[in-house]
This record gives C-alpha cells, structure tokens and sequence, in this order.
C-alpha cells in the first residue's frame, strides 16, 4: 500500500458488525459466531523454566568494558 493510501484510508468510514448486526443473515451461521465458533484449542498450557540468575556490571570505565569482555569470552560469546 502507498504512503498516500494509507493516509487516504485514515479518512474513511470503519463499519463494525457484531452479532446484533449479523444474527439475521441468511448467509450467516449462528454457530460460527462467537466462543462457540472459535477454533482455537489449547491442547496444553505450562510455565517454561526460569532462566539463571543475571549479573549486573556497575559502572561505564574502562575496568567493566574489560570485564565485560572477560566474561563473554570466558563463555564463547566474543
């Protein structure tokens, strides 16, 4: 979409249609509206692990860039 079609689209009319509006619809089936057409299933739900506990690094001189740098090679990042 353009630059100029979304501004132009800022401008028009937004028409909601809730079940009020589409209970009476020929084409429209009532089971499919709402919870009871929803297709979402949660087949299972968990709590993923916690994650070790961080480090905070105090200060901006020279001597933290340097343990910063220490650590994350010690660990194979850099």
């Amino acid at each position: 979409m353009s630059v100029g079609g979304i501004f132009e689209a800022y401008g028009k009319p937004l028409a909601t249609f809730d079940y009020e509006t589409l209970k009476n619809d020929p084409l429209i089936d009532p089971t499919t509206i709402g919870l009871k057409g929803s297709p979402t299933n949660i087949l299972t739900s968990f709590t993923p692990p916690q994650k070790g506990a961080g480090m905070m690094l105090e200060g901006a001189d020279k001597a933290s860039c340097e343990k910063l740098a220490g650590i994350l090679t010690a660990k194979h990042i850099i």
